[in-house]
């Protein structure tokens, strides 16, 4: 450690011991399902995998939570489970007949690098079992099948023989996941568990299932090995278990000195605050009730939960609040996280900004894993940055997430690379998107790279608006064209009325001011709907939000959807749904229901917001292209999308040039 990252990460380069492992460090890589790999899958995708895991041990964490090991559930022939569940159909993972090879495979290859590798084992409830009939929270309602006590005493086995075949593979610690929905914290909670027998109703009752795994792993697993239990601190469910009955469930098992350390995080995995938590939220928003948790155990505390800056993570552990903590997304956004804030290049991280799209591409569109932006993100060892031997000079046109990232890979190329903006500043839209109370991330990233691009040797020219001739007067060889979208007209009669008006314009403050209530009229399935919904009523105002589809925002996922509504719902928002406008009045709207075409109309609007995505701006690249042989359009340029998809488009032909 140079002198220069001492005051970044001090107390979080202690070294720790955690059950049977010696770690020289503090901070670890929890269990998740990040990457494209698979335990089970062929060759290759047990290679993308473990590739995967070790990029992060070659980051330098020594710990690493490896993949989710999903235990058989209780299933009747025909029965098809669905969602994460259906990863623990018949055979479950441990079962799996390339599970032990695998497995052991892996251990090897991490130890051999100086790292403990460890597996977490997940049982979802509902899926379709659970202690008792009552729906764990509020946004799923699929029946459930309440287990019989033999179906549980089998449940039991089955988690117990599952840990002794990982053990029985090598791995260096199991954890029990016993929070967001999994069947262990079914049964601790007293929302979730109204059974009558030994399995339910008290305390004592409560914990048993999870007891019993636990007593029963220990007389199973015939050599030393870590076991930890990762819980929640916090349900945050009406009849649901708090931080008291969280630190009872730590305490207990201290005292029976069956467990080696507790992993902690609050929430569930649909409610205002998630798991994986939204950018609204201030980083490690909950470690101080962490702080709370670690008073009442001598046991090793990990915190997890939005931890994206080196000093975030310093503060956690040097204030008491965790001896260690662990990062997820702040490494698929940059798997050299570790290795550059120990070598005293922080300002080179790319900062994670909790876009979620590492969980939404798959849960939203069953696309492939990705980061929105970090475009190699889980699969950095098949997409390496290679130098070119045939160096071009590219111009880029447009400073928005497209054109910076294909300025910034190109250079990476070795190309030399010159970058027009028209406006005063980088960003483009995005940078607008920022200035929404629920998007202040968004600004890290944009800073972030503002700053890569001299790094790289790229020319940036702010305030220069590219006119036809003077691209071909550029003579580069390439002209890429990542111009971003024009704002969208619905098309409804009166949105030329002076109190309409684009959300761009009132974000950045050169619209007419608005009125007291205001109606946000949203034809955009994306967050923007909802973050300038959100923006306008903490600003004072009385906000209507009304949407053609039958759920605000489709593509808001769950993960992130529970702290927007939430936000929303705070701040007064009413929110219309199925609503189309078909006619804008000065003090009114005529709304047509969406399916029934049932009308009807909103009165007393003072002012109407459109937030209506946009249009591919590509009319310069379509002039220019008539006249040079190697132009390119890229990002919403080309169709309006999430980051994801511009940010993978300029990485993708960068690797071409």
């Amino acid at each position: 450690m140079t002198s220069a990252t001492a005051p970044v990460l001090r107390t979080a380069l202690e070294p720790i011991t955690v059950g049977t492992m010696s770690l020289s460090h503090r901070l670890f890589v929890p269990t998740h399902g990040g990457g494209a790999g698979s335990i089970t899958a062929d060759d290759s995708r047990f290679e993308d995998l473990v590739q995967y895991w070790l990029g992060r041990v070659d980051d330098g964490f020594e710990w690493i939570g490896g993949p989710t090991g999903h235990v058989k559930h209780v299933h009747i022939p025909g029965f098809e489970p669905t969602g994460v569940g259906a990863l623990g159909k018949e055979a479950g993972i441990f079962r799996h007949p390339r599970f032990h090879a695998r497995m052991t495979e892996f251990v090897d290859r991490v130890h051999a690098k100086g790292a403990y590798l460890g597996v977490q084992l997940v049982q979802q409830g509902g899926m379709p079992s659970a202690p008792s009939s009552t729906f764990s929270g509020y946004l799923d309602h699929r029946g459930v099948h309440v287990l019989s006590h033999d179906e549980i005493t089998w449940i039991i086995s089955e988690y117990i023989a599952s840990a002794g075949m990982a053990a029985e593979a090598g791995v260096d610690s199991i954890e029990l996941h016993a929070n967001h929905d999994d069947m262990i914290e079914w049964f601790l909670s007293p929302l979730t568990n109204r059974r009558t027998d030994e399995y339910g109703g008290t305390f004592d009752n409560r914990l048993r299932f999870l007891r019993e795994i636990v007593d029963g792993i220990r007389a199973e697993v015939g050599r030393p090995i870590t076991l930890g239990l990762r819980l929640a601190m916090d349900q945050g469910m009406e009849d649901g278990y708090g931080l008291e009955d969280c630190i009872r469930f730590m305490q207990t098992f201290e005292a029976d000195g069956t467990v080696d350390y507790f992993n902690l995080d609050v929430g569930g995995n649909w409610g205002p605050v998630s798991y994986i938590q939204h950018g609204m939220y201030p980083e490690a928003n909950w470690a101080e009730l962490c702080g709370q948790a670690k008073q009442a155990t001598s046991l090793p505390v990990l915190y997890v939960g939005r931890v994206v800056h080196a000093e975030t993570a310093e503060r956690v552990i040097a204030s008491g609040q965790a001896d260690m903590v662990g990062m997820v997304r702040a490494l698929i956004a940059d798997p050299e996280w570790l290795r550059k804030t120990r070598d005293g290049r922080v300002d080179e991280v790319r900062p994670c900004i909790a876009l979620n799209e590492c969980i939404h591409r798959y849960t939203l569109e069953g696309l492939s894993f990705g980061c929105g932006i970090n475009a190699r993100a889980g699969r950095e060892w098949k997409a390496p940055v290679t130098r070119t031997d045939r160096p071009l000079s590219v111009l880029v046109v447009g400073g928005g997430p497209a054109g910076m990232e294909l300025a910034a890979c190109s250079a990476e190329r070795g190309h030399a690379v010159t970058l027009w903006e028209a406006k005063a500043e980088l960003g483009g839209r995005f940078a607008v998107a920022a200035q929404l109370r629920a998007n202040a991330p968004y600004q890290d990233w944009i800073d972030w790279s503002a700053d890569r691009l001299p790094r790289l040797g790229v020319d940036v020219y702010l305030g220069r608006r590219a006119e036809v001739q003077a691209i071909l007067d550029a003579g580069a060889d390439v002209v890429a064209f990542a111009t971003g979208a024009r704002g969208r007209r619905p098309g409804i009669p009166g949105e030329f009325l002076p109190h309409v008006t684009g959300a761009d314009a009132v974000i950045l403050g050169t619209a007419r001011p608005l009125g007291r209530r205001v109606l946000v009229l949203a034809v955009d399935d994306g967050p923007a709907p909802l973050t300038v919904a959100d923006h306008l009523a903490h600003l004072g105002h009385d906000v209507v939000l009304a949407f053609e589809t039958p759920g605000p925002s489709p593509l808001v996922g769950k993960y992130s959807a529970g702290a927007m509504f939430a936000s929303l719902d705070e701040a007064g928002v009413e929110i219309l749904q199925m609503a189309r406008a078909v006619e804008i009045h000065p003090t009114s709207v005529d709304f047509a229901h969406a399916y029934s075409g049932r009308r009807y109309t909103v009165e007393g609007i003072d002012s109407v917001v459109l937030v209506t995505g946009g249009i591919g701006n590509d009319a310069l690249f379509r002039a220019v292209s008539f006249h040079h042989p190697r132009t390119h359009l890229l990002g919403d340029a080309f169709a309006p999308r999430r980051m994801t998809f511009a940010t993978r488009q300029a990485f993708e032909l960068a690797q071409l040039l």
